[in-house]
């Protein structure tokens, strides 16, 4: 019997207006969106492989030491086309320094109090099946009850002998039927147009998820249904019906994820930037303090020379004690080899002093989002958002544990330095010939013998780096499936609890609803 029901009722939504409405707006709105998400991801995915030629061509023709610090680029994830998570807030360029302990990605990040944190679902496939799905769900089942007492076929029903229990199940699964259609032609289409536009491809493990993103979808669209047809078992007209429900979906998909943000913005303070940055340049003030009052004089006085004695040929620097010097006499150059092996330890520990300050911001901004999940248990918009996120690995733990493989990385290279005792080699500053190195007497003797200044002398001209044997930066996610069900275990458990706790009233007020 509940069948039957459920089939008449599918027939008959099928040739509605609100199925064919329904189908139209998926039909233009998921293909919109889909080639917006499609033209931002291959911006993207031009811009890493700029970005990461550039990086690898910089340290390719990096000719000193005190200059080997790569540059890692992100990659952009596939799985963004379906929800972005939090790849649009965050940038995408690391630089591997020694002085600095990085935090999160430079760009996009600095730009905002807290990056992890989403007021409004982002514009792509998994928002848009949030409000499409949700408002149809409702728009199916606000009435599912009062227009069949409001027809009086509720009443005949009931009389033929149909239990309630039969009915109600009926109805309910008819309306599933009618938007399982709905739901799996946006999947359908989206991943269509996708893989016909050449942009990229899904491994198999997220052919995995896409599967279980399309599972959780109908779960969620489930608690729609079923949250529609209680307020239908609760009122008399369908008009009152309808006016609570789109209420409510107003309520659950657009402002309780609006307020969990502000909610977590206000309940926990994060240390302003400025005051961030405050710290850490008094940090490096005390740093070339000790450099230019304690370790210079007294290595120039160890080597028998004052600041006016210092001369350069050609000599560049930078950040993070970047120095490249060719053509000077080598007296100064063993001061700034001396110099480097002295400061680049002094400049590795003042870091670690940098990300203690750095990591109490950090760490409190994973606290606001921790809170923000909390609260978004609240509502099943937010918590779907959640578990799409993290099944798409566009959420902060998955950039959390690509930032832990920089740290790591950026180690490694230190104790790559250590361990070939880099800082203290001549090398660290210069890529001139050790042999070619000449005094100061040498150097005006050469140039008034000859009238030419060698090659060597010229930065350019020098030989770059041999990389074999320098740690690569390597990331692969870890992040297997049911690791990934796990840390969404909790949205999925509550979401079925919803599900259950709404069938079960609706079974209750059903049971008492008066077909008159």
């Amino acid at each position: 019997m509940i069948w039957h029901i459920a089939k008449k009722d599918f027939l008959l939504n099928l040739i509605s207006a609100r199925f064919i409405v329904g189908t139209v707006l998926c039909l233009l709105i998921i293909p919109f969106t889909i080639l917006i998400n499609l033209d931002d991801y291959g911006t993207r995915l031009d811009e890493y492989h700029i970005k990461t030629v550039e990086a690898k061509n910089q340290l390719e023709q990096t000719r000193v030491y005190s200059g080997l610090r790569p540059v890692i680029i992100r990659p952009p994830n596939p799985l963004s086309l379906f929800s972005n998570g939090i790849d649009g807030n965050v940038g995408t360029r690391v630089k591997v320094d020694f002085g600095n302990i990085p935090a999160l990605p430079e760009g996009k990040a600095s730009q905002r109090d807290n990056p992890f944190l989403n007021s409004f679902m982002s514009i792509d496939f998994i928002g848009i099946i949030s409000i499409l799905i949700s408002l149809l769900a409702l728009i199916f089942s606000y009435d599912v009850f009062t227009r069949e007492r409001e027809d009086g076929t509720m009443k005949l029903s009931l009389s033929k002998g149909i239990s309630r229990p039969a009915f109600m199940s009926g109805k309910i699964l008819g309306i599933i039927l009618t938007l399982m259609p709905i739901l799996l032609l946006c999947y359908l289409l989206s991943i269509i147009i996708i893989l016909v536009s050449g942009h990229t491809s899904f491994a198999p493990d997220q052919w995995v998820n896409l599967v279980f993103l399309f599972v959780f979808s109908i779960l969620y669209m489930l608690v729609f249904i079923l949250a529609g047809a209680f307020i239908s078992s609760m009122v008399k007209q369908s008009s009152t019906s309808i006016i609570i429900s789109l209420l409510c979906w107003i309520w659950f998909v657009f402002l309780t994820p609006a307020l969990a943000k502000n909610f977590a913005e206000s309940l926990i303070t994060i240390e302003k930037q400025d005051n961030i940055n405050y710290s850490l340049i008094e940090i490096n003030r005390e740093f070339w303090d000790n450099l230019h009052n304690e370790v210079s004089p007294r290595i120039e006085k160890e080597l028998g020379m004052y600041d006016r004695d210092r001369s350069y040929w050609h000599a560049s620097g930078g950040q993070d004690g970047f120095f490249e010097t060719s053509g000077t006499a080598r007296d100064v150059m063993e001061y700034e080899r001396r110099m480097k092996a002295e400061t680049e330890p002094i400049r590795i520990d003042d870091a670690d002093k940098k990300w203690i300050i750095v990591k109490n911001r950090l760490d409190d901004l994973y606290r606001q989002k921790r809170l923000q999940k909390n609260l978004l248990m609240l509502s099943p918009t937010g918590m779907f958002e959640m578990i799409a996120s993290s099944l798409c690995q566009n959420d902060e733990k998955a950039l959390d544990e690509f930032m832990e493989d920089v740290r790591e990385y950026r180690e490694t290279l230190i104790r790559h330095f250590e361990t070939n005792e880099w800082f203290s080699d001549l090398r660290y500053i210069t890529a001139q010939p050790e042999d070619e190195i000449a005094s100061t007497n040498e150097e005006k003797n050469r140039i008034a013998a000859t009238g030419q200044v060698p090659d060597s002398w010229s930065n350019q001209n020098n030989p770059v780096l041999d990389l074999e044997g320098v740690p690569m930066f390597s990331h692969a996610s870890t992040r297997l499936l049911p690791v990934l069900l796990h840390q969404s275990l909790l949205f999925i458990i509550l979401l079925l609890v919803i599900c259950s706790v709404l069938t079960i009233l609706i079974a209750w007020s059903f049971n008492k609803y008066d077909v008159r």
